[in-house]
């Protein structure tokens, strides 16, 4: 038996060159099953949209795949609303382990919100490879002035219902975006963000949000794992400080969730920390 790429049904990828950040993305892009034409609509494709929410999701190398069938899934039973997901990668190298570390670069420098010369040294020597932070200024403007245009033009999107997610350091950088394009998405889900990073800068840019704007319009979820407070770890704590600090503020227009998840990691809560943020910000009114 010959092997054959295994593809995600109803999806396809683009290579995507930024002129603002002079880097190029894997856009893969999946589309609801529903949004197709058929002779047969019968449940579950028996109410398909004129056009539907769209999740921007980071680490799609890693994550792409989940979140679509996770959010199809969902959908079918009637509580949620099906959603075209574009998930936001990095060229893929033939060999596997390689195709991950040029990821992880990507990644480091497009969700780290400022320079960070130890993370630089430190990621550079585990990869074995040129490591820079500090480029979510730019990383977001590809998205709001790039990404989000192209995929509004070209498919049935709802540019009142976009949904921005992110896990680990893609918390951190959909963090970064609430506090400064809050208006771009109507739903973050922000999944064990890294809120240590630059010193806590994620909380100083809340404080400086909150001095200016009285008003938050966001949906916005807050995910972690319980295990992720540890000896050297602070990311449960932090988390639940940066939603007390939300809470406070009483912004007119937020809707704000937190969770933590019993007895799992950084790792073992991926998959439910998206789950029910995916809920949260596709649940049908």
């Amino acid at each position: 038996m010959s092997p054959k790429p295994f593809n995600i049904l109803a999806s396809q990828t683009r290579l995507m060159k930024s002129k603002i950040t002079k880097r190029t993305y894997r856009i893969s892009i999946s589309l609801p099953l529903a949004s197709f034409k058929t002779s047969n609509r019968s449940w579950p494709f028996d109410n398909p949209l004129k056009k539907y929410p769209v999740v921007y999701l980071t680490d799609a190398n890693c994550y792409f795949g989940m979140v679509t069938e996770m959010t199809r899934a969902m959908g079918w039973c009637g509580a949620t609303t099906d959603a075209i997901i574009v998930g936001i990668g990095y060229p893929e190298d033939a060999n596997p382990p390689e195709a991950w570390r040029d990821a992880v670069v990507g990644r480091t420098y497009g969700f780290t919100p400022a320079a960070d010369e130890a993370t630089n040294t430190e990621t550079s020597k585990w990869l074995g490879r040129k490591v820079v932070t500090g480029g979510a200024p730019k990383f977001l403007q590809f998205i709001k002035q790039e990404l989000i245009p192209a995929i509004e033009k070209d498919f049935p999107a709802d540019p009142k219902k976009r949904v921005i997610a992110g896990h680990s350091h893609g918390g951190l950088f959909t963090a970064y975006a609430l506090f400064n394009e809050p208006t771009l998405f109507n739903s973050f889900l922000i999944c064990s963000p890294s809120l240590y990073m630059h010193d806590r800068l994620i909380l100083k840019l809340e404080e400086q949000y909150a001095k200016r704007h009285k008003r938050l319009a966001a949906k916005v979820y807050l995910s972690v794992g319980e295990l992720e407070e540890g000896s050297n770890d602070t990311m449960v704590g932090d988390l639940v400080r940066l939603a007390a600090m939300l809470q406070s503020r009483k912004h007119k227009g937020l809707t704000l969730r937190q969770q933590i998840f019993p007895d799992l990691n950084h790792c073992d809560v991926t998959a439910p920390g998206f789950q029910a943020g995916l809920k949260f910000a596709l649940k049908k009114d």
